[in-house]
């Protein structure tokens, strides 16, 4: 219902008024005589009695013309093999309105199936308004058209993005279709023309639109503003915006007016007001802000209240975050309930929710971030102000915006069309068997030394390297790939099969996980008791990983469900496969039931080897627990918790520090688990070694990057961490579709992965980094071979392992679609890694001959000066130089600058001019280039070069870049190519080079909610689909190679011409120039 008076007239002023004589400007006219509106889309269609059908898009010899404010076109219409003519004309008929007639005409009479003007709509409309009457519009179940009306004479409905349509005609004979039955997810409605069907010689179509936009008014929060979008410190209780520092804030926001479809938002600027610009309420845990703001609003008519906000620490889908307060005149109230991601969604990962649409997205160091637009309708008009309560424990909610509007909003700002991988022009199949050719270019068995273990105990070198017992000499580097869950527990036949292409794809390590919750006896009461067919398993995986020249690594616990008869009286059995993580530290049951885990499973003789697993040096690493960093893990399940926060208030007592909050924001909570933790750890390194007798490297607490977790990770024989470059989040089931996905490059971030870890490393200690993938499907994963293998190298690290070949035993019996974490049918996944291999196993990439520590102090919890993040300055010193932690006065390290938390974030304070000059420039041009020289980011450009002798690479989105030797020419979209000398030449004079052109790769079917990729609806099938992708790809070197191209398996294609001229060798590579899809080639001569 319009609203009589809706503004006072300062704000009526500011809403737009088009001349009669002109069509509205909210409209949108394309070029063949369709429009939008908001999120409505309109075309003339032409339905044959097949259902084939031929639209305005398709219409041939169009013309246009405008005339008299409106416009006008004509064009042939090809239908049922008769060619007739078009003429349709949209004139202005008064303020927001224009009449729309449409004319076609035939030669002879033809056969119409139906013939109409069509709305699509992004989504599925709760109802439509026919006649001045509401109908509500049942689901598709039963019929895909679910109402019809052949007499009405006017339609209204709700475009999207604060825009209704109304339609009016004598008679207006439409009909509206559920397009969920056809794969969709919206309706649309047709609106037939005169005659419709039938055979016909001429059909006309004459109706009149009006487009009517909200009314809005925008609210300043300038009086009631308590954060800025920007936070200097982390944690110290003052805020900006979730307190959490400058790596993750809200800064790259700007202020100003935001508009989001037909609403816009006035933003403060921070600066001119005292710093302050959002409504920022927190649950009391959080401790720096308070539950609840008041927000006093300019006279109004408002219906509704639309927000630009966010969440942080969000509750789980659907659960109320908070409650809008809205305070009327008359001293009543109406209380608006905000729920999680349907109303508000989190800041990091932006996820559109159902009243959530994405309003703004950025990036900052940590993540890419978001705010949402979201409309709330009222009960009453014209509300005096507004109050934000936050209700959902531990949450945050952020306002940034608020406006207020005559009816509510359905905003859309992203288009709801899914889309589907399918083979047509750009996507082609591309085959891949896993039945590797032995002794071709793709077989980089060359690599391993067999059997593992052969040189003795793999050791920790003085120099924080890995060596051997038997051969300290020797440098030990080591990269693979893990097995995990049911891919663990294989027959004889398939572990041969799984040992022989792990050698062939260059692994030379493999790391068991996620075993223990399939190692326990079904039938047995507790879970400690061994399941004698699967410890067969796992001892013959062993023996054979052994036999190829592969070390193997493992956790003593991962996710092993406790049972009642482990006897754990603190064991709730609340989430079973996780708790142990919480309960060890508090329970004596649960560390007594994790010893004697560990003594059943190290001390069994596997008979294979005629060895325990203990004293097995092919058994090289063992971790204690996977994952168990206690501020991560302390609350996981209620009853431990209960525990944690008793035991915290008696440390507290103990030291007479009062009442102290129980967050991980609290450095006195942080300290006490800090100092429980590290009593835990000490018990269980003992137990290992000295008990157990395990010979192997241990190590534990494998992910965060907390500055204050070196103190403990520096107790271990090897550091181990992990990073995911955009792990999938599950808006609905845990790891179960729908998944969401950033599709965010982590080049543009500043190699996101894996400069992060970069700090978390401890000098004087190997460095391993047990899990790290750069998830599938993001369409940027081409990024990530060069980018982790050379930063690896660069770092002079010790171990990578991607996670994972498999999950599960059928990827290894058969060849599966790529998806998920998996290599096992991921050749994009298995060509990164031939790169990475190259660049960090083989060593061809220089590491870097200057190390710069951040000195971590021994008392840093009580040094509120002390930051316990590391800045991303810090990282992004790490695509310079070796750069990593230590414990202040712990080991002497020659060569290593030392520096404080003040100087880790300064270039000035480095001595080393040339370095400071490099850092400065990743800091602000955010270009990174190595101190070596070999490689080279450019984020603005998401451009990634490395040189070396043997092993080059670009990653470029298109375009022309070159790098040494190797240069890429016209590269038609995103794509890394890399060539590998086989030989021990450089690259100009090598006989042998492995060339390859690494681009997208989705199985047929996959799913995604629109065209953003953000939302995965459902996996897809074989065939494997390529991208169509094409180059030149050129080597200085005035000798000619011979080029054939192979496919995924190592099998040659044929041969593709190429030639020498003025000293560079060039060709031209396109990944569908064979049945089949190309990404390899092998040049000889």
């Amino acid at each position: 219902m319009r609203l009589k008076q809706w503004l006072v007239a300062a704000a009526a002023a500011m809403l737009p008024v088009l001349p009669a004589a002109e069509l509205p400007s909210d409209v949108e006219f394309g070029k063949k005589g369709t429009f939008q509106v908001g999120g409505a889309q309109f075309e003339m269609q032409c339905w044959t009695p097949e259902w084939g059908r031929v639209s305005s898009g398709q219409w041939q010899e169009v013309k246009s013309s405008k005339a008299n404010g409106g416009l006008s076109f004509s064009g042939i219409l090809s239908y049922g093999g008769s060619k007739g003519k078009v003429v349709e004309e949209i004139r202005p008929t008064g303020k927001d309105s224009f009449s729309f007639k449409v004319d076609f005409s035939f030669p002879e009479k033809i056969d119409a199936g139906s013939f109409c003007g069509a709305f699509s709509l992004t989504s599925l409309l709760p109802g439509v308004t026919v006649d001045g009457k509401y109908v509500k519009l049942p689901p598709g179940k039963d019929s895909p058209h679910v109402y019809s009306n052949y007499k009405a004479k006017k339609l209204q409905f709700d475009a999207g993005g604060g825009y209704e349509i109304t339609v009016t005609g004598n008679p207006l004979k439409f009909m509206i279709q559920d397009n969920t039955s056809f794969g969709g997810v919206n309706h649309s409605i047709r609106i037939y023309m005169t005659p419709d069907t039938g055979m016909l010689d001429k059909s006309s179509f004459k109706v009149d639109f009006k487009v009517d936009r909200v009314q809005s008014l925008p609210v300043s929060l300038a009086s009631a503003a308590n954060f800025g979008f920007a936070d200097e410190v982390a944690g110290d209780g003052k805020g900006g915006w979730t307190d959490q520092g400058p790596n993750n804030d809200l800064r790259s926001f700007k202020p100003g007016r935001l508009t989001v479809d037909a609403i816009s938002f006035d933003v403060v600027d921070p600066a001119k007001n005292n710093g302050k610009a959002a409504l920022v309420v927190a649950e009391a845990q959080r401790g720096f802000v308070t539950p609840e703001i008041e927000l006093p609003l300019p006279r109004n008519n408002a219906r509704a209240v639309n927000l630009l906000h966010a969440s942080g620490w969000s509750p789980e889908l659907g659960t109320q975050l908070g409650v809008l307060i809205a305070k009327y005149a008359d001293g009543s109230v109406e209380e608006v309930p905000v729920r999680a991601i349907v109303d508000s969604g989190n800041w990091w990962a932006p996820y559109r929710g159902e009243n959530a649409a994405i309003a703004w997205k950025g990036e900052n160091p940590m993540a890419e971030i978001g705010l949402y637009a979201s409309s709330f309708p009222l009960k009453k008009a014209g509300p005096v102000s507004l109050r934000f309560r936050v209700t959902a424990p531990g949450a945050i909610w952020m306002v940034a915006g608020v406006t207020l509007s005559d009816r509510p909003v359905r905003f859309r700002a992203e288009n709801d069309t899914p889309m589907v991988v399918k083979e047509n022009v750009t996507w082609k199949r591309l085959d891949y068997t896993r039945k590797p050719v032995m002794g071709s270019a793709l077989d980089f068995s060359f690599l391993l030394d067999a059997p593992a273990g052969k040189y003795g105990y793999v050791q920790a070198a003085p120099d924080g390297t890995l060596t051997f017992e038997k051969a300290p000499g020797k440098r030990l580097r080591l990269y693979g790939v893990n097995l995990v869950h049911g891919a663990n527990f294989l027959s004889k036949e398939a572990v041969d099969d799984l040992a022989k292409v792990l050698v062939w794809n260059g692994y030379n390590t493999l790391r068991i996980h996620h075993h223990d919750r399939g190692m326990g006896d079904p039938k047995a009461k507790d879970s400690i008791t061994l399941d004698p067919k699967v410890l067969d398993q796992l001892d013959y995986l062993l023996y054979r990983m052994k036999e190829s020249g592969i070390y193997v690594t493992s956790d003593l616990y991962t996710s092993r469900a406790i049972r009642p008869g482990d006897n754990i009286p603190e064991c709730d059995l609340y989430d079973a496969t996780q708790q142990m993580k919480a309960l060890i530290p508090v329970s004596r049951a649960a560390m007594e039931n994790w010893k004697e885990f560990a003594r059943r499973w190290m001390t069994h003789k596997n008979p294979y080897t005629g060895m325990t697993w203990a004293e097995d040096p092919a058994f090289f690493c063992v971790n204690l627990i996977n994952e168990e960093v206690l501020s991560g893990n302390w609350s996981r399940v209620p009853g431990a918790a209960k525990l944690y926060r008793e035991k915290f208030e008696k440390w507290c007592a103990d030291r007479k520090l009062g009442k102290q909050s129980v967050s991980s924001g609290n450095r006195y909570f942080r300290k006490f688990l800090h100092e429980l933790q590290s009593a835990v750890l000490a018990e269980q390194i003992d137990y290992v070694k000295n008990t157990l007798k395990v010979r192997g490297l241990v190590t534990s607490l494998n992910y965060m990057y907390d500055v204050p977790l070196t103190l403990q990770r520096d107790t271990f024989d090897v550091v181990d961490n992990h990073q995911y470059y955009d792990h999938p989040t599950f808006p609905e089931v845990a790891w179960r579709n729908p998944s969401r996905y950033s599709q965010g490059s982590a080049l543009k971030l500043m190699a996101q992965l894996p400069r992060m870890m970069m700090p978390t490393r401890v000098f004087g200690k190997p460095f391993f980094v047990t899990e790290f993938n750069y998830c599938n499907p993001n369409f940027n994963r081409v990024e990530v071979g060069p980018m982790v293998g050379g930063y690896a190298a660069l770092q002079n690290w010790d171990a990578l392992w991607r996670f994972a070949w498999s999950h599960s035993a059928g990827s290894i019996y058969k060849v599966p679609a790529p998806g998920g974490f998996d290599a096992a049918g991921d050749p994009l996944a298995q060509f990164s890694d031939r790169i990475a291999i190259a660049m960090f196993l083989r060593g061809d990439v220089e590491q870097a001959k200057v190390s710069y520590a951040y000195q971590v102090p021994k008392n840093i919890f009580d040094r509120p000066e002390e930051p316990l993040s590391y800045s991303s300055d810090f990282q992004n010193l790490g695509l310079i130089a070796q750069i990593g932690s230590v414990v202040e006065g712990a080991r002497s390290l020659p060569g290593v600058v030392m520096l404080n938390s003040k100087q880790a974030s300064d270039p000035a304070a480095l001595a080393d001019r040339k370095i400071a000059e490099l850092w400065e420039q990743a800091n602000s041009s955010r270009v990174a280039v190595s101190s070596t020289g070999q490689i080279r980011l450019d984020a603005s450009k998401q451009t990634f070069t490395v040189v070396s002798p043997r092993t080059e690479s670009i990653t470029l989105p298109r375009g022309d870049l070159a790098a040494g030797t190797l240069r890429v020419r016209d590269a038609s979209g995103l794509q890394t190519v890399a060539a590998i000398s086989l030989d021990s030449e450089p690259l100009a004079s090598s006989r042998s080079v492995l060339v390859f052109q690494l681009v997208n790769i989705y199985p047929t079917g996959l799913t995604f909610s629109n065209d953003t990729l953000k939302l995965k609806q459902k996996d897809g099938w074989l065939p494997v689909l390529i991208r169509k992708e094409s180059a030149t790809i050129e080597l200085a070197t005035d000798r000619p190679f011979k080029v054939t191209a192979l496919n995924c398996d190592g099998k040659a294609y044929g041969e593709v011409k190429g030639a020498v001229e003025d000293g560079v060798f060039r060709f031209k590579a396109e990944t569908t120039m064979f049945p089949g899809g190309v990404m390899a080639y092998h040049l000889t001569r």
